[in-house]
């Protein structure tokens, strides 16, 4: 009975899917769709999305910033794992309050890492991911307002192009990044089969034809 009203409570919410998937991680079948974003100025200089705090400027963290953000209690990486992010080329940029870190953004210049959809940069590319702003000071406008400064960052870098990928669930991601005037490239469905085999399918191409970057329209992983 617990287990149909679960199903219930989720079909109400429009999130049966989700919760299906969910389900069939545990009998080792992941089925994740999700969308790969490109984001960036895009020419626009102007967006409104002043922050409603005062806060000092925007800037890449430092090795040991990694020590405040791992003993947050909303952050499930170690301090350890935090700095390997950073050997391996990852950086972090976020927005201090009064000497604590109230929201970050994480960026790699070298590569898409993410198992859904790993690929190699190109010089003038970025790959964004792991955005959080911190409880407290959620609803101030801060997580759009980082990301557009992290843009300008990353122009003047020459990383004129950004991407990054969200899960279909995830609501809140969507409406930030639409926020930011993001723009989705292509759909895909990945598909995991006990940890050992991976497929990833097109389902939709956003792109107009000769678009911006050749990526394959389906993609085959082989056994690990």
């Amino acid at each position: 009975m617990r287990v149909i009203k679960k199903v219930k409570e989720k079909l109400k919410q429009g999130l049966f899917l989700r919760y299906l998937f969910d389900r069939l991680v545990a009998v080792g079948l992941e089925i994740t769709p999700y969308y790969l974003v490109q984001e960036g100025l895009f020419g626009e200089t102007g967006l409104d999305l002043n922050p409603k705090l005062d806060q000092d400027v925007p800037d890449f963290l430092e090795p040991a910033d990694m020590k405040i953000i791992s003993a947050k209690s909303e952050v499930d990486f170690s301090e350890e794992m935090l700095l390997d992010r950073i050997a391996n080329g990852d950086r972090c940029f976020a927005i201090k309050h009064n000497n604590d870190i109230v929201a970050y953004s994480w960026c790699n210049l070298r590569e898409c890492h993410s198992k859904l959809f790993p690929f190699q940069l190109k010089n003038d590319e970025a790959y964004l991911f792991d955005a959080r702003t911190f409880e407290t000071y959620r609803g101030k406008n801060l997580g759009p307002y980082l990301r557009y400064q992290l843009y300008k960052q990353l122009m003047q870098m020459g990383k004129t192009k950004c991407f990054s990928i969200t899960l279909l669930f995830n609501t809140p991601a969507i409406k930030f990044k639409k926020k930011l005037k993001a723009r989705p490239v292509r759909f895909y469905l990945y598909i995991e089969l006990f940890r050992k085999y991976h497929w990833n399918i097109l389902l939709r191409n956003h792109e107009k034809p000769h678009g911006r970057r050749d990526l394959s329209s389906t993609i085959y992983f082989s056994q690990k």
